[in-house]
């Protein structure tokens, strides 16, 4: 009979542990469908940045406003660069809080269940 217990008490913390990970599963989706779309939205921004300096420098006439060109693409993309970077650190930082946080609760679920079963047997 303790033999059965034991099963169902091992059912129940595997239960617990998957329904940990599937919770921290969705929530690392959510965020990395997040991350995605940010990158996507500066990749598109820096696409028209770049479209820009072709279209800028060729209508320079003279070199000074092509090396003034240059420097203020390259003086803009170093700072948008990063920002982005700061923005994806921000979302990844979220994202391991959560992960953190669910497999802190699944933990703490899968260890009371298991010492109220011992307690039982």
């Amino acid at each position: 009979m303790a033999m059965l217990g034991r099963l169902g008490t091992r059912s129940a913390c595997r239960a617990l542990f998957f329904s940990g990970a599937l919770q921290a599963n969705a929530q690392a989706q959510e965020v990395f469908g997040t991350i995605a779309g940010e990158w996507q939205a500066f990749l598109s921004h820096r696409i028209q940045q770049d479209l820009a300096l072709i279209q800028r420098v060729t209508h320079s006439a003279t070199p000074d406003q092509i090396l003034a060109a240059y420097s203020e693409f390259w003086q803009k993309a170093a700072e948008d660069y990063r920002k982005e970077f700061a923005a994806v650190t921000k979302l990844l930082t979220k994202v391991s809080r959560k992960a953190a946080a669910v497999s802190q609760t699944a933990t703490s679920a899968t260890s009371a269940n298991e010492f109220l079963s011992q307690k039982a047997a």
